[in-house]
């Protein structure tokens, strides 16, 4: 059975600044009270999760206690925001907006045209919290809603002189219908398509798989209000629909026979939630799409990682001068592999730090992966050994540090653990791989530590730390579990950003200013054209991936790790 996944499934890019926002100040709370006004989003699991990590919800404004609170995506009554303002200017609250914008350009509209007289007509559902904002906007009288028959019932006075908004989860065929009949009665109108992109692009995805499979599963909360409408778009054209909140609600049984299946989910869905589904579904059959799929969960980001370690190592060699040599590169790529195979079972906290979906894969096919990572750090020991006893030792050393980090031991009293040093991950990573590509084979080579030596070593250790972080950022925007040996967690999403366009800043400067100080050996100018691809493919990707794009499923998505394939090009320059 095929399993084909919407390319919008899982969080908007309205609800996954809500989540970044609420997450980033229980992370950051330092022990104060962190709540939202209302549930945040309309999803149960998303919800239990922040309320493990502390985030209490305060069911009205009156029952906000003192410290942050978070103003959820669908919005508040403005005299609510007004009231929490006032708490606020007497020191008791700190307030974080995390309203949608789309959700705010309904309030600007209702703002612009209801103080000149304007009844507000809006399309939406009935004690929906983002309508029940909307209204508290309307200073000339509003009226919610829901389907043709409530338009056929507003009285001729309201459409005299009518605003027409809508709710931005609403459906778009229901707008288009509704605002033709308003059209026809209105006396002076203004009609206003406030549905959001995501929204229509949603539902227009949704009609187009349930035409095209067998089968529809749609995930998400059962109260929210756009998962709805995806569920009652798939049911028009006839197919089985199953509308879950978690995959073990799923009815196994009615596939039977299924050759297609398709999955969409509501904005308020978290990505885990919809792999999980996936996950469950694909186990139902067998054959090549089953490994295919297995291959590319246990081994593509690593494998990626790898073979850009490999072509990174290589380039650099070239660059500094070394003797050419296959054994160091193959040497990188084993050792990143065996590492990566290896973290999530080094992990204290489980293998649910990577989400329930995850964890099961990684018990599901624990023995498989165990030995393809030992066979990858016997592969790694193997080289270094073929290359001398320093080699093998500094691997050795690096090797039983990584497998060291996140272990607790005790000194007396007291538990250590590197893991507990603010930030630390990022910078071991980083220093780990830098030793193992460039600083190891430069000591091996007897090579000089000249500024083009140094250059190298920075520029590898900026390049893997970048990495790691931009890895770390969509852990935490996924709702996986990261701690204070993380930037982002240490330091917020926003500063992090700054320090990684610092270092790449830095790195750009500093790598194309020794490129042209030593002009005259190779080809200056090609190298500074792969340098500057090296420094600035990971902000580009940073920005497209993961501010624009994030609520998008591609279908093929370019990788972070590209940015170790372009230093390879130093090897042909």
């Amino acid at each position: 059975m095929k399993v084909i996944v919407a390319k919008t499934a899982g969080f908007c890019w309205g609800v996954r600044r809500a989540m970044d926002a609420v997450l980033e100040a229980s992370a950051r709370s330092d022990g104060r009270t962190i709540q939202t006004l209302g549930p945040l989003i309309h999803n149960p699991q998303a919800l239990e999760l922040l309320g493990k990590r502390g985030v209490a919800v305060a069911p009205s404004p009156d029952k906000v206690e003192k410290g942050t609170v978070v103003i959820r995506a669908h919005g508040i009554p403005i005299q609510d925001l007004r009231g929490l303002k006032e708490r606020q200017k007497q020191g008791e609250l700190k307030i974080v907006n995390a309203t949608c914008p789309e959700v705010a350009k309904v309030h600007s509209r209702i703002k612009k045209w209801s103080p000149k007289g304007y009844f507000t007509v809006i399309l939406g559902t009935h004690g929906h919290a983002e309508s029940v904002a909307h209204q508290s906007f309307a200073e000339s009288g509003s009226a919610i809603v829901a389907n043709m028959e409530e338009a056929r019932a507003l009285p001729d006075a309201q459409l005299r002189k009518v605003l027409v908004v809508a709710q931005t989860t609403f459906t778009v065929k229901d707008f288009r219908e509704i605002t033709d009949y308003i059209r026809g009665r209105a006396g002076e109108a203004i009609f206003e398509n406030t549905i959001c992109e995501d929204t229509w692009t949603r539902q227009e995805e949704a009609q187009e798989l349930a035409r095209t499979v067998d089968a529809v599963v749609v995930v998400g909360g059962k109260s929210s209000s756009n998962t709805k409408h995806l569920a009652e778009l798939a049911h028009h054209h006839g197919k089985p629909v199953q509308y879950v909140e978690t995959a073990s609600e799923l009815d196994l049984g009615a596939f039977t026979g299924r050759e297609t299946v398709g999955v969409m989910a509501g904005a308020s869905t978290p990505t885990w939630l919809v792999d999980e589904v996936v996950d469950v579904l694909e186990q139902l059959g067998g054959g090549p799409n089953r490994w295919r799929n297995f291959a590319q969960a246990a081994f593509g980001s690593s494998s990626l990682m790898a073979i850009g370690g490999a072509l990174m190592t290589a380039g650099i060699h070239r660059w500094l001068g070394l003797p050419p040599s296959w054994r160091y590169p193959l040497l990188t790529a084993t050792y990143v592999l065996a590492m990566y195979l290896f973290s999530p079972f080094l992990d204290p906290l489980g293998l649910g730090a990577k989400g329930p979906a995850r964890a099961r894969f990684l018990e599901r096919n624990r023995r498989s992966l165990l030995l393809s990572g030992t066979l990858a750090m016997a592969a790694t020991l193997g080289l270094a050994a073929s290359l001398g006893l320093r080699p093998l030792g500094v691997v050795a050393a690096a090797s039983l540090m990584g497998a060291a980090y996140k272990r607790r031991f005790r000194l007396g009293n007291r538990t250590l653990s590197l893991r507990g040093i603010p930030g630390s991950k990022d910078g071991m990573v980083a220093l780990a791989l830098a030793t193992v590509s460039v600083a190891m084979p430069v000591w091996q080579a007897g090579r000089a530590w000249d500024l083009r030596a140094f250059a190298a070593l920075f520029l590898v250790g900026v390049l893997a730390f970048v990495r790691t972080v931009i890895y770390e950022i969509r852990d935490m925007q996924n709702d996986q579990i990261i701690g204070k040996e993380t930037l982002p967690i240490l330091l917020g999403k926003r500063a992090t950003k700054a320090v990684l366009a610092l270092l790449l800043g830095a790195l750009l400067a500093g790598t194309l200013w020794l490129t042209f100080q030593t002009r005259a050996e190779g080809h200056p100018l090609a190298v500074a054209l792969v340098l500057v691809l090296c420094a600035g493919y990971p902000m580009f990707y940073l920005w497209l991936y993961h501010e624009r794009f994030t609520t998008r499923r591609a279908r093929f998505e370019l990788s972070v790790d590209l940015s170790f394939w372009l230093v390879g090009l130093l090897a042909l320059v």
